[in-house]
C-alpha cells in the first residue's frame, strides 16, 4: 500500500486540544486552556440567525461571501481598521483559519520557506505542512516583552523564503505592536521581496495601545489582512472570518475556496452582517470584563512572585514555569490531573516557551482567581 502524504503524516498536534479533550472528562476542572469567549453571543446576533432561517437563507452563496456583507467589511476596513478597502478587495472564508489557509494556497509553492512567530498559534505550522512548505521559526523575545529579535530575523532569510506570518495582538503572547514595530516589519518584507500574512483576529482586544493594521501599508499588494469575528463577537462557532488584499489575489483566493469548502456558510454570513451594523456596546462590554480579569491575574502573579509582563491585547498570557524543573507537556498534564486546572502548554506554540504554561482570561472572574492561585501555588512547591 502507497504512504500518506508524507508533510501532512509528519504534521504536530496542537497540545492545547490535547488538554482540552483530556480535561472533558474531569468533574469540576477549571478551564484556562482554550481562547474561546465565554461570554453569550449578542442578542442581534442570535436574532438574525433565526431570521436567516426562517427566511430560508439556507443555500449556497457566491464562494467570496454575499455582496452586502463584502461591503460592509470594506467599509469597517476603511472606516476602522484605515485604510481603503472596496468589497472586490474582500473574501469571506469559514473562519479566519480558512483564510489563512487559503492565502497559503493562493501564495506558496512546495518547498518554499514561511517564517512563522517562536512563539505563536500552532495552527501555522499545521498549515505550512498543508502547503509542503518548510516552516522557519523567529523568536518573540521573552526578557523583551516578546517582541521581535529583528537581527535573528534577518538571519533566517534564504533564497526559499517567500512568507512572513505575524499575529498581533498576538497568541499565546498577548502582546500588541507598535506603529514602530509594524512599519518596521514591512520594509523587511519589502527588503526580501516577502508576502506578509497578517493575522488580527484579536484586533479588538486592546488594552493598552493602539492596534495598527499593517494594511495601512498595503502600498504594492504584498500584504495580506487577516480578520475574523470569533473573538470580537463571541461567536466562534459560527466560523466566519475574511481576508483583505489586493484584487487578483481575492480573485484567486475566491476561486480556490470552491475546491477547499464552496462558499462560507449562508446563515453566518447574515448574522456577521449584523454583527457589523448592529450595536458595537456588547464588543466594548466584553474588553471591560476582558480587562479586569487580566488585571486580576497580573495582581495574583505579582503577589505570588511569578509575574514576568503584563500583556496589552487579546485574552492570553504566559507564565514561566522553569523553576520546577518540569517542561511545559508534562506540567500541564500533572496540573491538569491532580489539581483539576487546565492550562496550555507552552511547546506547543514553539521552542521559546518550552518552559511556560499559557493562560487564557475566557472563563469567570471567580474561577480565574480560583485557577491562577493554584496554579502559582504548584509552581512555587515545585508541583
Amino acid at each position: 500500500m502507497k504512504l500518506f502524504n508524507h508533510y501532512t503524516s509528519n504534521m504536530p498536534t496542537s497540545g492545547i486540544q490535547k488538554i482540552f479533550e483530556l480535561s472533558q472528562g474531569i468533574e469540576g476542572c477549571i478551564h484556562l486552556e482554550v481562547g474561546q469567549p465565554d461570554f453569550r453571543t449578542p442578542e442581534h446576533i442570535l436574532d438574525a440567525i433565526v431570521q436567516a432561517g426562517k427566511d430560508g437563507f439556507t443555500k449556497y452563496t457566491a464562494a467570496a461571501g454575499i455582496p452586502e456583507l463584502r461591503q460592509a467589511i470594506a467599509k469597517k476596513v476603511t472606516e476602522k481598521n484605515g485604510f481603503s478597502a472596496e468589497a472586490k478587495n474582500v473574501v469571506v472564508s469559514p473562519g479566519a483559519v480558512c483564510s489563512i489557509m487559503s492565502s497559503l494556497i493562493a501564495l506558496a509553492e512546495p518547498g518554499d520557506e514561511i517564517l512563522i512567530p517562536d512563539p505563536a498559534w500552532p495552527n501555522y505550522i499545521m498549515q505550512a505542512a498543508c502547503v509542503a512548505c518548510k516552516a522557519v521559526r523567529y523568536p518573540l523575545v521573552p526578557s523583551h516583552g516578546f517582541q521581535i529579535d529583528f537581527d535573528s530575523l534577518e538571519r533566517l532569510v534564504t533564497p526559499k523564503t517567500k512568507i512572513m506570518i505575524i499575529n498581533a495582538p498576538g497568541n499565546p503572547t498577548g502582546v500588541v505592536f507598535s506603529r514602530e514595530t509594524i512599519e518596521r516589519i514591512v520594509k523587511f518584507v519589502k527588503k526580501h521581496d516577502l508576502f506578509l500574512i497578517s493575522d488580527e483576529v484579536y484586533e479588538e482586544i486592546i488594552f493598552e495601545g493602539n492596534h495598527i493594521s499593517t494594511g495601512l501599508y498595503n502600498d504594492d499588494g504584498r500584504i495580506v489582512s487577516i480578520f475574523g469575528f470569533s473573538k470580537t463577537y463571541a461567536v466562534p462557532g459560527l466560523r466566519l472570518g475574511y481576508t483583505v488584499c489586493e484584487e487578483k489575489l481575492a480573485d484567486l483566493i475566491a476561486k480556490l475556496q470552491t475546491p477547499l469548502v464552496s462558499c462560507p456558510t449562508s446563515v453566518s454570513q447574515k448574522a456577521c452582517l449584523a454583527a457589523l451594523e448592529g450595536p458595537q456596546q456588547p464588543v466594548y462590554d466584553m474588553l471591560k470584563v476582558y480587562r479586569e480579569r487580566r488585571d486580576v491575574a497580573i495582581e495574583i502573579l505579582k503577589n505570588s512572585g511569578h509575574y514576568l509582563y503584563t500583556p496589552s491585547g487579546a485574552f492570553y498570557i504566559l507564565i514561566d514555569i522553569s523553576g520546577t524543573g518540569m517542561n511545559s507537556d508534562d506540567f500541564a498534564l500533572t496540573l491538569l490531573k491532580e489539581k483539576k486546572v487546565a492550562v496550555a502548554p507552552g511547546e506547543t506554540f514553539g521552542n521559546t516557551t518550552s518552559s511556560f504554561v499559557r493562560v487564557s482570561f475566557t472563563t469567570d472572574i471567580d474561577k480565574l482567581i480560583e485557577g491562577m492561585e493554584i496554579l502559582c501555588e504548584s509552581i512555587t512547591a515545585g508541583l
